[in-house]
This record gives C-alpha cells, sequence and structure tokens, in this order.
C-alpha cells in the first residue's frame, strides 16, 4: 500500500494555519484542543481529557501491546506579571524565550473573553532602532495595548496571569516551506493528527494513545501525567530537530537539514549534561528498517542539548521504551521554518512503525 503524498500534503497546508493561529502558550492550551476535537469529530477513536488538559484520542487495536504517541500542544510564550498604573504589562517569559526574540513584535493577549492586541517595548527610552545594546531580561520590556491606565486595562478583560502569544503570521515560502510561530511542535501535532485519520476504521494495531500534551516546553508535566496513568509498553514523541544548515554554520556542526527527510531520534540531552534521552536502541533500529523497506528518506538525530516528552517518560513505571520521530526546523523558538516534505515523510514513517511494529 501506498500512502497518498499529495493527499497529505493537502492537509498539512490547510490545518496548518488553524493550528499554528490558536493561542496556547504552556498552561493555555484548550484552544488547540478544541480544534483538535473537531478534527477527530466521527473518528473510531475516544477522546478524553485529565487535570492537566492533555487530549487524548485511543485506539483499541487488535494486536498485542499498547503505545503512546505524544505531540505537545503548547507553544512558547509570556504571562503578565503586573499592570501598572500607567496601563502598561509587565511580563515573565513560559518556556525557553530570549528576550531578543519579542522586542517590537505584535502580541496576542489571550483573555477569559477573547483576544487583545499588543505590543512589545522596552525600557531604552526614544528610537528602539538607536538602541545601543539589547535588553538582556524580560524585565526590561512592557506591552502596550492603547491603554492611559491599569483600570482601562482591566476594563479591556486584561489581567495578571493572562497569557501572551507572539504574532508570527503563518507564511507559504517557495514550493516546499512554511513559516510560522508554534510549528513547534503543531506541525507535529498535525502529524499525530494526519496518522488518526489514516487509522479510522483500521484494527490491525496495538492498543494506540495519541496524546496531544500540555505545557513540554516548561518540564514535559501533560506527557509525565499522562504516561504515568496509561503505562504504555512504547512512548514516542514527536518533536523538532534543529535544522542549521544556513550561512555562517559550518557543515560540521549540522545536526538536521531541512527538505532531507524525516529525523530519527538517537540521543538528546540537556545542556547540564544530565538528563535527556538515549533511545532504546530497538525502537531506533526498527524505524530505520521501516524507512528503508519504504523507501523513507530519513536522518538521524543525535544532539547534545534539548529534550523532549520522551525524555522525561522514558524513566517512568519502572522503564518505557522510549524513542522520538522529529522533523527538521530552522529558526527554533522564532519565526521557525519547516519542509512540507519532510512532514510527509514524517506520516508515513510513524503511520508505518505503528502498523508494523510488533511489541
Amino acid at each position: 500500500m501506498k500512502l497518498d503524498r499529495s493527499m497529505i500534503e493537502a492537509d498539512f497546508r490547510a490545518l496548518i494555519g488553524p493550528l499554528c493561529d490558536a493561542v496556547g502558550p504552556s498552561g493555555f492550551e484548550d484552544e488547540v484542543a478544541d480544534l483538535l476535537r473537531e478534527q477527530m469529530a466521527g473518528y473510531d477513536v475516544e477522546l478524553s481529557d485529565d487535570v492537566m488538559g492533555n487530549l487524548i484520542a485511543y485506539k483499541k487495536g487488535n494486536k498485542k501491546g499498547s503505545m503512546l504517541i505524544s505531540a505537545h500542544m503548547d507553544e512558547i510564550g509570556l504571562i503578565i506579571r503586573h499592570i501598572d498604573k500607567n496601563g502598561f504589562l509587565w511580563v515573565e517569559t513560559l518556556g525557553g524565550i530570549a528576550p531578543q526574540q519579542f522586542f517590537g513584535k505584535r502580541v496576542i493577549i489571550k483573555t477569559e473573553t477573547g483576544h487583545v492586541d499588543g505590543i512589545v517595548q522596552s525600557l531604552h527610552p526614544g528610537r528602539p532602532d538607536r538602541c545601543s545594546e539589547m535588553p538582556k531580561s524580560a524585565q526590561e520590556f512592557y506591552i502596550e495595548v492603547g491603554a492611559e491606565s491599569r483600570e482601562e486595562v482591566l476594563e479591556m478583560g486584561i489581567e495578571e496571569g493572562n497569557p501572551i502569544s507572539i504574532c508570527y503570521p503563518v507564511i507559504f515560502l517557495g514550493k516546499h516551506r512554511v513559516g510560522a510561530k508554534a510549528l513547534d511542535d503543531r506541525a507535529l501535532v498535525f502529524i499525530l493528527l494526519e496518522v488518526v485519520k489514516l487509522l479510522n476504521g483500521d484494527k490491525d494495531v496495538p492498543d494506540v494513545y495519541a496524546l496531544f500534551s500540555t505545557q513540554e516546553e516548561v518540564g514535559a508535566r501533560g506527557a509525565i501525567t499522562a504516561a504515568t496513568r496509561i503505562k504504555p509498553d512504547i512512548a514516542i514523541a514527536l518533536d523538532m530537530s534543529l535544522a542549521v544548515d544556513i550561512p555562517g554554520v559550518s557543515e560540521s556542526r549540522y545536526i538536521n537539514e531541512l527538505g532531507r527527510g524525516t529525523s530519527i531520534k538517537v540521543m538528546d540531552k540537556l545542556s547540564s549534561g544530565v538528563g535527556g534521552i538515549l533511545a532504546n536502541r530497538d525502537l531506533v533500529r526498527d524505524m530505520k528498517k521501516i524507512a528503508k523497506v519504504h523507501e523513507i528518506p530519513y536522518q538521524i538525530e543525535s544532539y547534545a542539548a534539548g529534550a523532549t516528552d520522551a525524555s522525561f517518560m522514558q524513566t517512568l513505571n519502572g522503564g518505557i521504551k522510549s524513542g522520538g520521530i522529529q522533523i527538521p526546523m530552522r529558526y527554533v523558538h522564532s519565526y521557525e521554518v519547516c519542509d512540507v516534505r519532510d512532514v510527509v515523510d514524517t506520516v508515513e514513517l510513524l503511520y508505518w512503525y505503528v502498523k508494523e511494529t510488533e511489541i
């Protein structure tokens, strides 16, 4: 059987805009979850959520064993710490976001009743283009929402604790590429959703838990909670792999490249050198074998920084066979760019892995 690559690409181009435009910083992923519920209505999965806000699509299979596949719904962002008497908002970061990345950006504030636009500025007075030194911490930035007092801000429905998404509109670049905010991890959320769609009506699989997880960017809290409860035999995290095939980076420092295929994780680890994952060798072997049989181009990720849901799930419940499948991605945690061909390759690898793996 051959999967219809053109159909998968068309689905991606249709859905990636709504997925990435959804406002969903860590802990506030409900807009993404609501969209996914709509997309999976009528599929042969049982939908549930939990106290962490995870969305789980459970598919009962006829083969032995269970497999949990996670893709995180949350994005990096900001959260309002204080609203001052003059109507300016002061913020903290949610996830790994560097202050340089939100200088002068449009932002979207998520309130209890809707969205409010704002603009990020810094403490440096006068013209931002004449700043001699870039601000180094979130405390040096504030958000302008057009208000003249704290009271006016509150009347707009904005209050301390509201999450904020940085606005990078979805744009299609050239023949094969797309740029947006939150491609980490909404492009992988699409991949998991598409595999759920492709498996609809197919019982020749193990029990599959498609986990659309929360709070990955602040420590994989959703995945830890779900995997502890589900106790799967295998756990696979879908995430991005850094593509640094860009000007100024020597080839010896490349991790993965855009347009060269899906990425199979072998290793990641936190900057401290502690934590991260050495992927289960049987999983890596099986993924490579399946990719070769189905002529799916793949790369290997063996990267000494960062972590994914799998990095935290592997040591739960006495140990879970864990690994990861990624798409290469440029400019992570800013205006991210991925290649549609890599997305389709990853859908194919994940689909065949679920279908052909014996647990």
